[in-house]
C-alpha cells in the first residue's frame, strides 16, 4: 500500500487517462499534471495499468483502471474527478475507449462528484453511437478543457454548452524537462557525437505503412542526413509498441550504399518523460510521427516536421505552423517529402525564434488546464465544509 502522507489531505484529485502502458507522451501528461496539481495536501490518484510502475515512476499514488471498488471508495472522498489528457475520445484505435473512459466519468457523477475533461484532444469519432454518449456525459461535466480549437468545435456540435468549452493546450507544453547534466548522460550512453547536428525521428506502427513508403523514407533520411552532415536519432515512444518498427528503420538505413549511410544512434532502452524532452531539446529538426514528439520540440524550441497519420498530428502541426507530411501514403512522394523537410531545416534559426516567441503563451494556455482544475477541486471541498 502507498505510504500516506502525515498532513491533512483537503483535496483529492482522481485523475483518468492512458497510464501505465509504456506510452512516454501519455506518461509525460501524467508527468505534466503530477508537477502542477501535487502540492500539500493534494493527494492524486491515478488509474494505471501498472499501479505499482505508475508510483515509482511517478511518485503518485495509483490504482488499478479496472479495480472498480477501489475506485468508488477513493470517489466517494473525492473533490474532482479528471479525464485526461489525450487523445481518450476516439474510436478508430479501439471499440470500447469512449464507453470506458465516459462510463468512469458517469460513474464519478452518479456519485456527485465534479468532473472535467483536461487538456483533451477530441476524435475522430466515426459511430453516432458514441457521438451521443459523448454528449450526454459532457453536457453533464462541469468543464471540457480541450488542447486543440477542433475539438472545442467538436464539442459544440453536439449540444456542448460554449461556457463549459475551455481552449486550452496539451500539458505536456509545461512540462519541466530532466537536467542537462542527466540528458547529456543519456546521449553520450547513445554514441551521439557531440557537436554534430541532430535530426531525431519518431515513428510509430501504423497500418498504412507499406514497403515502398518504408524505402522512401529511408532514402529520404539517409540522404538528407548525409548532406547535412547530420546523425539521426531514433526514438522510439511507445515500449515495446514502437521498437519493431524504429529498429526495422535502423536496419534499412544501416544497409544504404557505404557512401550514403548516415550516422545513426537509436534508444534503445525505457527513459523518462522528462529525459525525452530533454533529449529531444539537443536536436536540430525532429521528424514526428508521435504527436508527443511534435509538442515535445515546440515545448523545446525546436523546429519539427510532422507526419500526420491522425488528425491530432495534423491539428498540433497547424497551431505551430510546423510543416507537416499529410499522410504516411504521401511518403512514397520522395522528392516532395525531402524538400519539405530540406525547407525546415534551411529555415531552422527563423521557425526556432518564432517557437521562443509564442512558447510563454502556449505554456500559460497549458497551465490552464490545472488552473481549472484546481478551482473545481477547491470549490467542491468548500462546499462539503459548509
Amino acid at each position: 500500500m502507498a505510504h500516506r502522507a502525515s498532513f491533512e489531505v483537503s483535496l483529492r484529485i482522481i485523475i483518468s487517462g492512458y497510464y501505465g502502458y509504456g506510452n512516454t507522451g501519455d506518461e509525460a501528461i501524467l508527468a505534466s499534471l503530477g508537477q502542477a496539481l501535487g502540492g500539500v495536501g493534494r493527494d492524486l490518484v491515478v488509474l494505471s495499468a501498472a499501479p505499482e510502475r505508475t508510483r515509482r515512476e511517478h511518485g503518485l499514488r495509483a490504482i488499478g483502471r479496472y479495480d472498480l471498488f477501489r475506485l468508488i471508495r477513493e470517489l466517494l472522498g473525492a473533490s474532482l474527478f479528471v479525464s485526461g489528457g489525450g487523445g481518450l475520445l476516439q474510436d478508430v484505435t479501439g471499440p470500447f475507449s469512449i464507453s470506458y473512459y465516459l462510463g468512469l466519468m458517469k460513474l464519478a457523477q452518479f456519485l456527485r462528484v465534479p468532473t472535467m475533461l483536461l487538456g483533451q484532444g477530441l476524435g475522430p469519432v466515426k459511430r453516432p453511437l458514441n457521438r451521443r454518449l459523448i454528449a450526454s456525459t459532457v453536457q453533464k461535466a462541469d468543464l471540457a478543457a480541450v488542447r486543440d480549437p477542433a475539438s472545442a468545435k467538436f464539442l459544440a456540435s453536439l449540444g456542448v454548452p460554449e461556457e463549459k468549452i475551455m481552449l486550452t493546450a496539451d500539458p505536456v507544453l509545461g512540462m519541466k524537462p530532466a537536467s542537462s547534466k542527466r540528458v547529456n548522460e543519456i546521449a553520450e550512453s547513445l554514441g551521439l557525437e557531440e557537436g554534430r547536428p541532430i535530426i531525431a525521428v519518431a515513428i510509430r506502427p501504423w497500418y498504412t505503412w507499406y514497403e515502398r513508403q518504408f524505402k522512401a523514407f529511408t532514402s529520404v533520411l539517409s540522404q538528407l542526413a548525409c548532406r547535412f552532415d547530420a546523425q539521426l536519432l531514433l526514438l522510439p515512444f511507445h515500449y515495446p509498441g514502437d521498437l519493431r518498427i524504429t529498429q526495422e528503420l535502423l536496419s534499412c538505413l544501416e544497409l544504404r550504399p557505404s557512401a550514403k549511410i548516415p550516422r545513426v544512434a537509436m534508444l534503445d532502452y525505457l527513459i523518462s518523460p522528462g529525459e525525452m524532452a530533454g533529449l529531444i531539446g539537443t536536436a536540430d529538426l525532429v521528424i514526428g510521427m508521435r504527436l508527443h514528439s511534435l509538442i515535445m520540440a515546440a515545448s523545446r524550441g525546436v523546429p519539427a516536421v510532422g507526419i500526420a497519420y491522425d488528425p491530432k498530428v495534423l491539428a498540433f502541426a497547424e497551431q505551430f505552423d510546423f510543416p507537416v507530411i499529410e499522410s504516411v501514403q504521401s511518403l512514397e512522394e520522395a522528392e516532395t517529402t525531402a524538400a519539405l523537410i530540406e525547407d525546415a531545416w534551411l529555415r531552422r534559426g527563423e521557425i526556432h525564434r518564432t517557437l521562443a516567441a509564442a512558447l510563454p503563451h502556449w505554456q500559460e494556455q497549458a497551465l490552464l488546464n490545472t488552473r481549472f482544475a484546481l478551482g473545481l477541486a477547491e470549490a467542491q471541498a468548500s462546499r462539503k465544509k459548509k
